[in-house]
Parts: structure tokens; C-alpha cells; sequence
């Protein structure tokens, strides 16, 4: 599973560094840095009218300042990617 925050211009000014950085470690406190790749991506298109950096996660996209990093992962990424890695590892249940 790719956690993928913009690095084009937009959002290097708008502070991706520090949301890697964020990332990287609350990936590791939560136990998903094993199951969840951090990834930068120069422009992911989405940075006109967007408040801060671009996130993604499949095909969904988040924003968030900086300094809010670690709520908007706590509150919306992290339940995000948790429900995603749960849906992956969930079998169909065998037709009787």
C-alpha cells in the first residue's frame, strides 16, 4: 500500500518535507511502516485552490497544512489506510 505526498512546487512550499517527516514517524509508532510505503510525487495535479500539500492514498486525495499533519493522519490517513490493509488481507467467505 503507497502513502504518496507531494513534492512538486506548490506543496514543497507548502511544507511536504515536514509531512514526510511526520509521516515517517507516525508510520513507524503505529506499526504500519512494514505495510505502507512512503512515497514522494512530484506534482500530483491537485494543488490549484488546495490548502497545503496533496496526499494520496489509492485513488483518494487529502490536504493538509503542515503543522496539521498529525491530525489529518490520526483523523482521516491512518483509518483510511487501516480499512484498505483490512479489506486486502478479508477472503470472501467460502460458498457452502
Amino acid at each position: 500500500m503507497d502513502l504518496i505526498v507531494c513534492v512538486g512546487d506548490h506543496c514543497h512550499l507548502s511544507g511536504s518535507e515536514m509531512v514526510v517527516r511526520c509521516f515517517q514517524d507516525l508510520l513507524a509508532t503505529t506499526g504500519l511502516e512494514e505495510r505502507v510505503t512512503l512515497k514522494g510525487s512530484f506534482c500530483c495535479g491537485q494543488c490549484s485552490g488546495a490548502d497545503g500539500v496533496t496526499i494520496r492514498v489509492e485513488d483518494e486525495s487529502f490536504h493538509t497544512r503542515y503543522e496539521d499533519a498529525e491530525a489529518c493522519f490520526r483523523d482521516a490517513i491512518g483509518p483510511r489506510l487501516e480499512q484498505l490493509l483490512d479489506d486486502t488481507h478479508t477472503c470472501p467467505a467460502e460458498e457452502s
